[in-house]
């Protein structure tokens, strides 16, 4: 087997993203995820501190009412509260889980990925998985992500260790106002580490996908064959390039009295003369690129061009180029030239 040291081309990457091999990163999700529950603690402690408050108020104003009473009563009140506010975290949270995601591959319908694949319970190729790099690299990343954590969270307790003692003499009001904004700056700094790691962890990501991507040069030149197509349509895009360079293909277009086409993908040229050519015969046909250079050459010199879906596909399938048309198709041609004579009449007779 050939080394893969070629990068893979667009079409292997098409490819690829089809099968779900995208660049993504977990730790961008975790990130934003973060910044989610930040905003959502941001904009509604102050709230979430009413609801806390109303809760222990109404508590207490339950103290002296029969057992299941107030049991019924606060149970609606907690789920109340806790509904509206968890409402709004889970929908944050699940925003900016679908918007990291969206934001790092965008739209990708990958049923290859989805599927099952025999080597997922093939005990062989699971032991290979478990001491792979991407393996390797996730051990690395959760043992790093827990010593740096541990850390910020140590120098965190130790710089602000001095405020911690002193909250016992602030009162209560002013106590949590002290730990919402230590808890805002911690929640910082783990925000911050999770930007690093992202950066990290995505470009590492990138690494792999690329190099799990490459091709060998064999693969390389077999896609180019695919890309350009069978022989045999490579041997009749020379042919017509061939025949567009020598004037051959313009010049019979030019000699024909009409060209019947099918609207955009067959067209043919008929000749006919009453005494050279007394059979209709097929002087050119072509289809898709060549039947609309055929049309564009019998429009620029004012050869008729009619529509005509049933007489084209005929003539085009039934008769080969230079043969004269056969009885069964003497009627619509016939019908097809003499409409054709009376539209060049009547011009004629117009012309001054």
């Amino acid at each position: 087997m050939s080394e893969k040291t070629e990068q893979p081309t667009e079409k292997k990457l098409r490819d690829g993203r089809k099968e779900g091999q995208v660049v993504k990163s977990i730790e961008i999700t975790s990130l934003f995820q973060l910044i989610a529950l930040y905003l959502y603690f941001h904009f509604f402690t102050e709230k979430m501190i009413l609801i806390l408050i109303e809760s222990i108020t109404f508590t207490l104003q339950l103290v002296n009412k029969p057992f299941s009473y107030a049991l019924t009563q606060l149970s609606h009140a907690l789920i109340e509260s806790l509904t509206s506010a968890l409402l709004f975290l889970g929908a944050g949270v699940i925003v900016a889980t679908v918007g990291s995601v969206f934001l790092q591959v965008g739209v990708v319908i990958a049923s290859k990925a989805i599927g099952f694949k025999s080597e997922h319970i093939n005990p062989v190729s699971n032991f290979k998985q478990i001491f792979s790099l991407h393996s390797v690299v996730e051990l690395c990343k959760s043992s790093l992500k827990v010593i740096m954590l541990s850390l910020i969270f140590a120098f965190f307790f130790y710089y602000y260790a001095s405020t911690f003692r002193a909250l016992p003499y602030c009162g209560l009001a002013c106590g949590v106002l002290v730990v919402s904004s230590l808890i805002k700056w911690l929640w910082v700094g783990v925000m911050v580490f999770y930007i690093v790691v992202g950066i990290l962890d995505y470009s590492f990501q990138y690494y792999k996908i690329r190099k799990d991507l490459k091709m060998s040069k064999d693969d390389v030149k077999q896609e180019h064959k695919d890309l350009e197509g069978d022989p045999q349509m490579k041997t009749r895009r020379r042919e017509m390039q061939s025949e567009i360079q020598s004037g051959s293909l313009a010049q019979s277009v030019k000699q024909s009295v009409a060209v019947v086409r099918n609207p955009t993908h067959i067209a043919v040229c008929l000749g006919y003369h009453p005494t050279d050519m007394p059979i209709p015969r097929v002087l050119e046909k072509g289809s898709d690129a060549q039947a609309n250079y055929i049309v564009n050459i019998a429009e620029r010199n004012c050869i008729p061009v009619v529509e005509n879906v049933e007489l084209a596909r005929s003539l085009f399938f039934e008769v080969e180029r230079g043969d004269n048309i056969p009885e069964t198709l003497f009627e619509p041609v016939a019908a097809l030239l003499r409409m054709v004579m009376k539209i060049d009449y009547a011009h004629s007779t117009e012309t001054p």
